[in-house]
């Protein structure tokens, strides 16, 4: 790795904490990533991947995208682009020398952003008048630093056939590597059909009991792995339809990557399919559930339905509708 000072990064979520080290570790670059204090399973992914870590690259806590090591970090990274955080930091500062790791399917929508294609606002939300300001300006330096060829994008939809070109970017592409790499222990015990818990529902995106309705249906056989903030009573009434629910306090790309006997892996529409589709063992067959059209609250916007209909679409190979 260089000696020059170290990239800084800001991750909000665990997906986003394993994607920085992916870039890290690919683009060779001595990184400080720095992790949102208080998000569920943030600590304990940092914990899980520290004795793992590739040489240069270091995680310390952080309260705020304020805080001075990344504000004032001559070149950054960061994993969520729409944040308001980062939003706020740019607009102080200005965009700089910028890596961008996936932050779900949200990398498809950002391309676009970056390429003048779709304005800058986080996909599938109604933001607030001070949010638009702040992500008018962020979107128009972001846009100049794409030009100027100081973005980069590291992301697993790379090579995806909706993938924009975004001019002066970089665009590359994450194939999990380091992780894949890994020869670690699996952190708990799947049965051999796993059903992948989602944030549409958590979110407010699908009607809830359609959504469990879709769970319990994959039967007694399966494991539920839990996105990490589904609601507690949720999951009882999930064990209660006979579902093994797992809460490993890890994230998919990591229980899954290292897991023994898994046949089949159920999930709705996003990232998933792009990351897991990489780091599953062999012979483990994934399959994307699309969303029906009755399914949908009217807080997900046509621009969000149909990103999600395009990632259930993509592959019908591995693509099935209840």
């Amino acid at each position: 790795m260089t000696t020059d000072d170290p990239r800084v990064g800001w991750v909000e979520s665990p997906l986003q904490l394993i994607n920085a080290v992916e870039a890290a570790a690919d683009l060779d670059e001595p990184t400080l990533i720095l992790l949102r204090r208080g998000v569920a399973q943030l600590a304990d992914t940092a914990r899980w991947l520290e004795p793992h870590l590739p040489e240069g690259i270091r995680f310390a806590e952080a309260s705020a995208a304020t805080d001075p090591r990344f504000r004032d970090a001559a070149r950054r990274l960061v994993g969520d682009a729409f944040s308001g955080q980062f939003r706020a930091v740019v607009t102080a500062t200005g965009a700089r020398d910028l890596v961008v790791v996936d932050d779900g399917s949200a990398a498809l929508h950002l391309a676009a952003v970056l390429a003048g294609i779709e304005r800058f606002s986080r996909m599938g939300q109604r933001e607030s008048a001070v949010q638009r300001t702040l992500g008018t300006l962020t979107g128009s330096r972001l846009r100049a630093a794409a030009r100027a060829g100081r973005v980069t994008l590291v992301t697993a939809y790379a090579d995806h056939e909706a993938m924009p070109t975004v001019p002066g970017a970089r665009i590359v592409p994450n194939r999990y590597a380091w992780l894949r790499s890994l020869d670690a222990a699996p952190p708990v015990e799947l049965r051999s059909v796993v059903v992948l818990g989602s944030a549409l529902a958590v979110d407010g995106y699908v009607d809830p009991e359609r959504y469990e309705a879709w769970a319990a249906s994959h039967g007694a056989e399966a494991t539920y792995l839990p996105h990490r903030r589904e609601d507690p009573a949720a999951l009882e009434r999930l064990r209660a339809a006979g579902l093994a629910v797992v809460e490993p306090g890890l994230p998919a790309e990591i229980v899954l990557g290292s897991a023994r006997g898994v046949a089949h892996v159920h999930s709705l529409p996003s990232s998933t399919g792009a990351t897991l589709a990489r780091v599953l063992p062999v012979g483990t067959v994934m399959k994307v559930t699309a969303v029906r059209h009755d399914w949908w609250t009217t807080r997900a916007d046509e621009t969000f339905r149909a990103t999600l209909a395009y990632l259930a679409s993509a592959d019908e190979a591995t693509t099935e509708e209840d």
